[in-house]
Parts: structure tokens; sequence; C-alpha cells
């Protein structure tokens, strides 16, 4: 079988693009979980336009499986998947998007966005796994074909059997050494903390096998052990619903389910802009400073994410050094998914936020200012200088 080399890059390069952008290697699972969710939004579209496609919502899922025995982890979709061509188009060439191609052709609209742009994310697969292995069917085809590659010299493309029209990515992990265990992208509790922290308000259900305990027969006090097919991410974040759909015990649980803080806090500002730059964010007043606020471990920032997706716990650039004690997040869909804290310093988008979240939080102090005079003084007492004072 004939090797097809990379089009664009050497393993150096390769290995220098996904250690600059990614810091952590979990990372991974989150740029493949998003790739399945874009593969799903363009079988949505097709069927807009496709008469013999039925789009129904619920039938829709990614799901994730592991076996320790072979060491592998698996990631199936029922998207639209991909022909021979488009394999080797937008596998073989690092940084080609199919998505960015898609999103730039279609008119996105209902609520679904493609949230991959540089082609560059299903590459961090290669941090964990010795050999990915890619199975796709398209909608347009019979036939499917296999992908094959260790990430270095080039990879194979041969015809194979798919009864289904999706994807499936196959990455068999390497073996662990001194440094790292690649066995806990097999433990289930690992995986799914890792979906619920980057992946947790993707669209469509995120499933796989959960150990639970049930009694052995329905007379029986005794327990055993046994696999259930669970949707790990919740789906619908909180800031993309509507305002008045929402009480004051929806904020404070997602304070609370966030971990913002263990106290309750004092205020908040649900924010939806659609302008020059579109984001949703939900910023938090806490009733007392943080317990670690004048320690070096402290850490001011919001959680930054790219349509539902988190690329950031701790977004520094978005505060001011004086509202260092604000706790939230921020949600840009003109946002890239894979940026760096470098590209960041330097991104129009996120300065424009940046700016336009400042603005908000003072307005938001003045009106607290005319309601709850004494519990806003007794916060910004705890946390602010008088110079600071000064500079509000």
């Amino acid at each position: 079988m004939t090797k097809i080399p990379f089009q664009a890059e050497s393993k150096r390069l390769l290995e220098l693009m996904i250690n600059s952008i990614y810091t952590h290697k979990e990372i991974f699972l989150r740029e493949l979980i998003s790739n399945a969710s874009d593969a799903t939004d363009k079988m949505y579209y097709r069927a807009l336009t496709d008469d013999s496609i039925t789009f129904n919502r619920e039938d829709y899922y990614i799901q994730v499986e592991t076996n320790k025995e072979s060491r592998t982890l698996t990631l199936t979709d029922s998207g639209i998947g991909m022909t021979r061509e488009e394999l080797e188009n937008n596998l073989g060439t690092i940084a080609k998007s199919g998505s960015l191609a898609f999103k730039k052709e279609q008119e996105i609209k209902d609520g679904h966005d493609i949230i991959g742009q540089f082609g560059v994310g299903f590459y961090a697969a290669f941090m964990v796994a010795e050999e990915v292995q890619v199975i796709s069917r398209s909608v347009d085809e019979q036939k499917a074909y296999l992908w094959t590659s260790n990430g270095t010299d080039g990879f194979t493309i041969e015809e194979t059997s798919k009864d289904e029209v999706g994807t499936k990515i196959i990455l068999t992990l390497k073996e662990d050494t001194e440094e790292e265990t690649y066995e806990d992208y097999l433990d289930e509790h690992r995986l799914q903390s890792i979906i619920k922290k980057y992946s947790d308000f993707i669209g469509y259900p995120i499933k796989m096998n959960v150990t639970v305990s049930q009694p052995k027969s329905d007379d029986s006090d005794e327990m055993e052990e046994v696999e259930e097919l669970q949707t790990i991410n919740s789906m619908v974040p909180i800031w993309r619903k509507n305002k008045v759909e929402l009480k004051e015990e929806d904020y404070i649980q997602f304070y609370k389910d966030k971990r913002y803080g263990f106290d309750t806090p004092l205020d908040h500002v649900h924010i939806s802009v659609d302008g020059a730059v579109r984001y949703n964010a939900i910023l938090y007043l806490p009733e007392s400073a943080p317990f670690d606020y004048y320690s070096k471990e402290f850490e001011k920032g919001l959680e930054l994410y790219a349509n539902g997706v988190l690329i950031m716990e701790k977004c520094s650039d978005l505060l001011p050094d004086y509202f260092s004690f604000v706790k939230g997040m921020v949600d840009s869909e003109d946002l890239s998914l894979n940026i760096s804290r470098e590209m960041l310093q330097h991104d129009r988008q996120l300065k424009l936020i940046a700016k336009n979240i400042k603005s908000k939080i003072k307005s938001q102090l003045k009106t607290m200012q005319k309601k709850r005079p004494r519990q806003l003084l007794e916060v910004l007492r705890s946390v602010w200088s008088s110079a600071e004072v000064w500079r509000v």
C-alpha cells in the first residue's frame, strides 16, 4: 500500500504546531469532540436542502468508547462523513479546515455553528496516540474508507466497510512512560471529567459506558456493577438561554456548579452582545474577597469559551487588576478554538470584549451603590485600595 506524504510539513513542524498551540495534552479530546459536532451540524445543513435526508436531532450523538486490552480510545459520530478525496484533503494537509470552508459557503442560522476553523485540532490526537485510524463513510457514497497515520511521514487510505454514514476515530494510545501515563485516558472517571470540563455545552449528547451499581435482582439486596450508556454533557449552556426564562436560583446554582466560590454571589450581570463582536457572559460579584485573594497563588481571570467549548480557565486579559475579584465566564463565536495565550494577547475581538466587560461591571457597581450601598462597600473595602477606588 502506497503511503501518501503530508502535503505541508515535516514531522518537526507537526510537533512544533501541537506544542505551541496546546498547553495540556487532554485538549485532544476536546478537539475530536468538536470535530464530531461539526460533522453532525453539516448533516443538519444538508438536510435543509436535501429532501432524501431526515434530520431528527434525537438520533444524533457522539459516543466515546475505551478498550484497555488494545489500549484504544474510539470516538464515533453519525455526521456527514468524508469521501476518499475529503480524507486526503482535510486530514492530509495540516491547517486545512473542511469546517472553515463549509462555514464560508453556508449562511449559518438557527443556533447552529461550526466550531473548527484552522484544521489543526485533529492533529492534537498525536500528542497521546502512536497511531490514529479514521474510518469514514460519506452521506454521498456507499463506500467507506480507512485513513491511517502515525503522525510523522504521511498516511495511507484504503477502502473498507462501514454500515452507517459517519466517522469513527480510533486512537491507539502511546505506551506509558515514567513521565506520562496514557492509560489515564482510558479511565472512565478521567474521561468524564475532561468531557465535562471542555465539552459540557456541545449541542449533541456525548455518550459513554459508565459503571453503576444496581441490585442483582428485584428481591435482592446484593449489588453488582454493570455498564450503562449515559450522556455525559449537559448540552444547553445557561448563558444562551433567554434571561426571562432564568431565575435568581439558576444563576446561583451555576455559580456553585462551576465552583467559582463557596459563598453566595452578591450580584450578577448577564450580558448578550451581537454587534461588532458577538459574545455572551455571566459575571458575578462575590459577597467577600476570595480566600486566597492576597496570596501568590491567586490568579485573576474569567473562563473563556469559543462557541461553548472551554479554551481557557483563567483569561486574565478580560479583567483589569482592580476588577480581579469578579468571577464568571465569557463565550464568543468570534474566537478561534485553536488559540493560545500568546495569540490572545493580540486578539482584536478579545480586546473589544474586555473593554465592554469593564464598562458593564462599572455600570453594575453604580446600580448596586443605589440599591445596596452598605453591602457593596463591605465587599469593595476587602478588595480595593484607596487608589483603586479613585481609578474606577
